[in-house]
């Protein structure tokens, strides 16, 4: 070891850096020997009377071990960021491959990416990673009182007639028809859903029409098979796969892009929902009543963007992995309780799927949990909305007795029999049961 540390020190001395490799090979044995080496040779240097000795001497103690830490840090961060990118690639990876690590043989028919694509894709990833941080001081300007409770009730009024805009409008009205509503309605929920800057009503309705003609395969755009944190918010973050372009390019829109209020917003919806979306919800607490033009951005535009996104993206996300599925055990949605309250009613997501042209989105629509159909039947009662559709009990009865899980509440077959003379054995069941060696013909 005496010989490994004369060449560190001589190595160091010529080139001011740690030679590569070599403070692996240092164990604790070595450190030992470091530090005796050390105390000798500025023993001699203390009593040698020529100074150019010394200065090419062993470094002093401090600054090689603050190298030797500095290294270390670096290995250590190099080989943990290569492991968050190999564990984190089947879900962030900037294009639409899908590879299980950046060593995987190349998937059939591979999209290689523009530079013009890669540079949007991480523009988009810019705005949301700024987007989530100053929301998370928009909270702790909440919970630590320095903003105006008129703020946070407008921010919270905001939220919810846009996140209302997106369930009843954008879902409910505008890609399943499930009801029909006149202009000022659809008016108003068109401006309420450009304030939740979810993109606009046509580009939202032809992707999840794609999402429901595919759903979780490669064609849906936020496939949960490939992960929660991608069928969350994971698929805005990347160009969609070459499957989602393929079908999309097949769904029919024509029913929405015919809708003037639809067909404008789309032609003017990037400076629609800078207004809306951003410049309105700040100056509004800052004219009225003299919340700081900082505060007011931060809590109003920012947090509230914010929370309202992650409650819609909560439908793609757990509403696809955890709950019960008592109408189609089959498929994916699921009923969950929980992101119905958050996404303002839409959380029976396995009735959804199974019945998606029912206005209520559910079966038994509870105004506490589901309050899209309170908004809907609102306007209904208002005159504003009309030919809503709905799925009969006894349809719905049937299918969850076909395909259902057995958690529906009423999931039962009739009354239970006791045998061939049993006054409740259906006839058409006695009549097509087969009699072996029958004596009587």
């Amino acid at each position: 070891m005496d010989e490994v540390h004369r060449l560190y020190s001589i190595y160091f001395s010529r080139n001011g850096a740690v030679p590569p490799g070599l403070e692996l090979r240092l164990d604790a044995d070595s450190s030992i020997r470091t530090n005796s080496t050390d105390s000798r040779e500025n023993s001699q240097c203390a009593s040698a009377p020529s100074h150019r000795e010394c200065s090419s001497s062993w470094p002093s103690s401090w600054i090689r071990q603050a190298s030797l830490k500095l290294f270390k840090f670096y290995i250590f961060g190099k080989h943990s960021a290569k492991g968050l990118f190999i564990i984190f690639w089947y879900e962030l990876s900037m294009d639409p491959r899908v590879r299980l690590s950046p060593w995987s043989p190349p998937v059939k028919n591979e999209v290689k990416l523009s530079w013009d694509e890669v540079f949007l894709t991480r523009q988009r990833r810019i705005f949301f990673i700024f987007n989530h941080c100053v929301s998370l001081l928009g909270i702790y300007y909440c919970l630590t009182g320095q903003v105006k409770i008129a703020t946070v009730i407008w921010a919270a009024l905001l939220g919810s007639l846009s996140l209302i805009a997106v369930t009843a409008g954008a879902h409910r009205l505008w890609s399943h028809r499930a009801y029909k509503a006149r202009w000022p309605l659809r008016l108003a929920m068109a401006a309420f859903q450009t304030v939740a800057v979810q993109y606009s009503v046509l580009n939202w309705v032809r992707d999840h029409r794609v999402h429901h003609k595919f759903v979780d395969t490669d064609a849906d755009p936020h496939n949960s098979r490939r992960g929660f944190f991608f069928s969350h918010i994971g698929w805005v973050l990347v160009l969609p796969h070459p499957a989602v372009q393929e079908k999309k390019s097949r769904i029919d829109t024509r029913d929405v892009e015919s809708d003037w209020v639809v067909a404008a917003q789309y032609k003017y919806y990037l400076p629609l929902s800078v207004l809306l979306g951003y410049i309105v919800p700040t100056l509004v607490p800052w004219y009225f009543w003299s919340e700081g033009l900082w505060t007011s951005h931060i809590v109003a535009a920012q947090l509230r963007h914010v929370l309202t996104s992650h409650g819609t993206f909560l439908i793609n996300s757990a509403a696809h992995m955890w709950g019960t599925r008592p109408y189609d055990k089959n498929i994916k949605p699921t009923e969950n309780m929980l992101v119905s309250v958050a996404s303002m009613g839409e959380g029976w997501h396995n009735y959804h799927h199974t019945f998606p042209w029912d206005y209520k989105n559910a079966e038994l629509w509870d105004y506490k949990v589901n309050l899209a159909t309170a908004w809907v039947d609102l306007f209904a009662w208002l005159g504003q909305v009309y030919e809503r559709k709905t799925v009969s009990p006894e349809m719905v009865a049937k299918r969850a007795r076909r395909t259902g899980d057995g958690t529906h509440p009423h999931h039962h077959h009739g009354p239970g029999v006791w045998g061939w003379n049993d006054d409740d054995v259906p006839q058409e069941d006695r009549a097509i049961t087969r009699i072996i060696d029958n004596k009587a013909a």
